[in-house]
This record gives C-alpha cells, sequence and structure tokens, in this order.
C-alpha cells in the first residue's frame, strides 16, 4: 500500500509539472511571436484543461489508496484496455476526417488555407487524447464490463 502511494504521487506530480513546464513553454513562444489565434492558443488550453483532471483524478485514485484499496485492479485494467480499443477505432475516423475537412480545419482555427504538419498531428493527438478520456468515463461509468 505505501510503495502505490509513493507511485501515485511521483507519476501525478511528474505529469502534472510536465505538462504545465511545456505549456508555458509553448506560451511564452506564441506571445513572443505576435501571432495570436484561436488555434495558437488552443494547444495551451488543452494541457491545463488537463492538468484540472489529472489532480481530481490524482486525488481521488490517492484517497482510495489510503483506504486500502490497490492502485490497480483487474477492474481498472479492464476499463483501461476497452476504452483504449475503443478510442484507438474512433481516432482512425478522426484522422480521416481531419485529412478530408483540412480546409474547413484550417480556415477556422488557423486563418489559413492548408494545416502544416505540426497542426495535423496536433489535432490528431488532442482527439486521440479527448476520444480515450470519454471512453474511459464511460467504461468507468458503467456497471458490467464484457
Amino acid at each position: 500500500m505505501q510503495q502505490d502511494k509513493k507511485r501515485l504521487l511521483i507519476i501525478g506530480i511528474g505529469m502534472v509539472a510536465l505538462l504545465v513546464v511545456i505549456t508555458f513553454l509553448y506560451a511564452y513562444g506564441v506571445i513572443n511571436n505576435e501571432e495570436t489565434t484561436f488555434g495558437g492558443v488552443l494547444p495551451i488550453l488543452i494541457p491545463l484543461i488537463i492538468v484540472v483532471f489529472m489532480v481530481f483524478f490524482i486525488a481521488k485514485r490517492y484517497k482510495d489508496v489510503k483506504e486500502g484499496m490497490p492502485l490497480e485492479d483487474e477492474r481498472s485494467k479492464k476499463v483501461v484496455t476497452n476504452a483504449a480499443a475503443k478510442a484507438f477505432q474512433f481516432s482512425l475516423y478522426w484522422l480521416l476526417a481531419i485529412s478530408i475537412f483540412e480546409p474547413f480545419f484550417a480556415g477556422v482555427l488557423f486563418n489559413s488555407e492548408t494545416l502544416d504538419a505540426g497542426q495535423t498531428v496536433g489535432g490528431g493527438i488532442a482527439g486521440m487524447a479527448l476520444f480515450f478520456f470519454a471512453f474511459w468515463i464511460y467504461y468507468n461509468k458503467k456497471s458490467e464490463l464484457v
């Protein structure tokens, strides 16, 4: 149990610190570039939102570990496996949508005609993370997993 507490704290503090540092470095670059569009601000907001959710998640898991629950059990592994499988499946369609509707996303988010490689990869990764998070919530709330 003590080992689970240490592991959870190291993972939590490390991930939050890493996300915050990378976000501030990116924000510094955007501010110095002086081109602030919605597409430039979006990569700053997404990690900050993830940090907020991570704090609640880590606090809940820490409380569970303090009460004697294991950090990972069979059900939590199955939830992650099911969520990852569905997120992968939906991510393929998300990537297809990005490629089909590229002019739309480029115009709305970045005021340009096309997306560059970094913008496309960033949008793909953000979509994958959101799909995984949504499916994790769904399968975690579901009472019976198949």
